[in-house]
């Protein structure tokens, strides 16, 4: 029996599954993706249904109710046996409190990635920062999500100069260097500034934590730009641990299966 987890983003669905007694550290039993409006997104539940017993579907999605509805009415066609759970920012309260006003209103998707990073690195302050369409930067202790930060993702900024002036190129945000730099250039100065704003705003909520009077012993980072941050992060808060979690939120609703809610 397994389960399969969903993590359905602003810009791409992935999942993964896992056994139901499935280790946080360990890897997935298979994991994949594809965009949103790929005409073939559903098919590739149809092939995991013939591959494995899914016990649970465990889903978050920040996407419209009704989308989301029709993917959980395909699974439940094809996985009639499989159970079906959906988080939400206050999904595992009891275990990991929040700050937030509203706890409800909180991203599901951000609620998964602080509860991964609080299981798999218990008694931790921990900087958890998701680095997708958007940008968040979330700070958890040993006992309290205290909310955080949304700023408009690397290609997201590169997107509005482009389509909201009239001669700015529009700049990939793919890796372009080791070290952030005067632009001496169009693209470098796009691509630098986007970078120096990115690790400006976690520069800032290390300083944020200091202010708290406390102590940060970690920082994980997970999303489709993980990968061109880090090596900027790691030079700006040596030594400072800094992790990369490439599954970050589906970890979380393994996460949540583990604390027995499913």
């Amino acid at each position: 029996m397994s389960i399969l987890l969903i993590d359905i983003g602003n810009t791409r669905l992935k999942w993964a599954t896992a056994s139901t007694n499935g280790d946080l550290h360990s890897d997935f039993i298979d994991q994949g993706a594809s965009m949103n409006d790929s005409p073939n997104q559903l098919a590739q539940f149809d092939q995991i249904s013939k591959n494995q017993t899914i016990k649970k579907i465990i889903c978050s999605s920040v996407i419209t109710e009704d989308k989301t509805l029709g993917l959980k009415k395909h699974c439940q066609t094809i996985m009639p046996q499989a159970s079906w759970f959906q988080i939400n920012g206050a999904s595992a309260i009891e275990h990991l409190s929040s700050q937030y006003d509203q706890a409800q209103q909180l991203g599901s998707d951000r609620r998964a990635m602080v509860m991964g990073a609080h299981q798999m690195f218990p008694g931790k302050h921990i900087l958890v920062i998701g680095a997708g369409t958007a940008t968040t930067i979330d700070f958890i202790t040993p006992t309290h999500h205290m909310g955080g930060w949304i700023i408009p993702g690397m290609t997201l900024m590169t997107n509005a100069l482009n389509l909201n002036t009239a001669q700015l190129p529009n700049v990939s945000t793919d890796d372009q260097g080791s070290s952030l730099k005067i632009g001496m250039n169009t693209n470098d100065g796009i691509y630098q500034g986007v970078l120096a704003s990115h690790v400006g705003a976690v520069m800032m909520a290390q300083e944020y934590v200091k202010n708290q009077k406390m102590t940060l012993g970690l920082m994980i980072v997970t999303g489709g730009n993980a990968k061109n941050l880090i090596g900027y992060l790691k030079g700006s808060f040596s030594p400072l641990t800094i992790h990369h979690e490439e599954q970050l939120v589906l970890k979380g609703l393994l996460a949540w299966n583990t604390m027995g809610l499913a």
